[in-house]
């Protein structure tokens, strides 16, 4: 008996042959009958998710001249509460300051009760620095934000919104 066959210029032994045709037909024969899905959710440690309280802020640069620039200081916007510790990612939506070549955003992050700042992030109006987290412990956060302008030169009045989010992965 031979144990081995030529096909083309490759010798393939048949015992191979043997298993690539029975495996063949055991896939081919088998019928699917059910589908099992198993469904999870997975919530953080303590219970709850991060949350921003107010969660939309509405802040107004004013009314400001035509190529002009300047600094706006808001102050305490929000309160950031974590029951645990979290990266929190801070975006500005570059296509939302586009009449603005220069937009700071520089978002001072203070412990819920203390003078002295624990984290500071800022966001520019480039490609490089568009986008920041940054990881904070479980508690609470007072966040206070100011920008630095340069408003484009414009012929007729111009409105806009500008936009940061705030997120966590998951």
């Amino acid at each position: 008996m031979k144990k081995a066959l030529r096909i083309g210029s490759r010798t393939i032994p048949v015992w191979l042959l043997i298993a690539i045709i029975v495996a063949a037909a055991v896939a081919s024969a088998s019928v699917i009958i059910a589908t099992i899905q198993i469904g999870y959710k997975i919530t953080p440690s303590g219970g709850s998710a991060a949350t921003m309280t107010p969660s939309t802020l509405n802040l107004d640069l004013g009314t400001i001249p035509s190529g002009s620039s300047g600094t706006k200081d808001f102050g305490k916007v929000a309160t950031l509460n974590l029951p645990v510790g979290y990266e929190i990612n801070f975006t500005l939506d570059r296509a939302s300051a586009v009449n603005f070549p220069t937009f700071d955003a520089n978002i001072v992050i203070y412990k819920s009760g203390d003078t002295t700042a624990s984290y500071w992030t800022y966001l520019y109006n480039n490609d490089l620095f568009f986008y920041s987290y940054t990881i904070l412990p479980a508690g609470s956060y007072d966040i206070h934000i100011s920008v630095d302008y340069t408003a484009v030169p414009v012929t007729t009045e111009t409105t806009g919104t500008v936009k940061i989010g705030v997120s966590y992965p998951g």
